[in-house]
């Protein structure tokens, strides 16, 4: 848009029959899935030519289950590996083995995954995949209203009382492709030790500032993948997620490009 040095455009970015916003400048571009829990499933920055939300959703493999049930073999002699001792194909899959199975996502990974989880949860329980929540609106479809200006973009998304406990979530981007969120939930919405969450799947650092301040964990994205060497672990990026007393009632998130 001429003069406009930050723009918001809706459209069916990935050809999946939903609605999508994308918000852009000279500086960056970010996809943003109002169907999808409002997350943003793409925020690149032109200068560093980095996607920052590209973190693979980890999922459940064939492989896996058959590596974690697989038997122990003995050395076969080098017979299986040729002349040369280079193992054979049948080698490699006979040596697949996992001690236990990897982490799952219940949840498409993106920026901005907001939940209410139990008090009782534990870092490790949580970096498995292997917890429930008190509340999530990770799969809740939201309304919004765009506001535009040259100077900024602010993007007013509610869910519905039908989806549950209602969440509003205003997300204003500026033309340097800092943003900053603010949440009003229902106080009431989890036990008075539970805690409002937002998690943010990251492929780089971000400089991340709250009021009032968070308690944050973080874990690594970790995928195990089969490959023609046999099982490799990869770094995909790093889990943020940013926690405040459920009561506490509202929260602001400032994201910006780490210097």
């Amino acid at each position: 848009r001429a003069g406009h040095a930050i723009g918001c455009d809706e459209a069916d970015v990935d050809g999946d029959g939903h609605v999508e916003l994308r918000v852009y400048s000279d500086q960056f571009s970010a996809t943003l899935s109002p169907l999808r829990g409002a997350g943003i499933e793409e925020y690149t920055h032109f200068a560093t030519r980095i996607n920052y939300a590209d973190v693979l959703t980890r999922r459940r493999e064939a492989y896996h289950d058959a590596a974690l049930h697989a038997p122990g073999h003995g050395d076969s002699g080098g017979g299986g590996g040729g002349g040369d001792g280079a193992p054979s194909i049948h080698d490699i899959e006979e040596g697949i083995r996992l001690d236990e199975l990897p982490p799952v996502d219940a949840d498409e990974r993106a920026l901005l995954r907001e939940r209410i989880l139990p008090g009782s949860l534990s870092l490790e329980q949580y970096a498995r995949g292997t917890y429930g929540v008190t509340s999530s609106w990770t799969r809740v479809g939201f309304g919004y209203q765009i506001l535009r200006s040259s100077s900024a973009v602010e993007i007013r998304f509610q869910s519905t009382a039908s989806e549950g406990s209602v969440l509003g979530k205003r997300i204003r981007f500026e033309p340097d492709g800092s943003f900053s969120v603010r949440y009003d939930w229902d106080p009431h919405a989890g036990a008075a030790c539970d805690w409002f969450t937002v998690e943010l799947s990251l492929f780089r650092p971000v400089s991340i500032t709250s009021v009032p301040e968070a308690v944050i964990w973080r874990h690594a994205v970790e995928t195990i993948a089969k490959s023609e060497r046999g099982l490799d672990r990869t770094i995909q990026g790093e889990s943020v997620t940013l926690r405040w007393p459920v009561e506490s009632g509202s929260a602001t998130v400032q994201i910006a490009i780490a210097p």
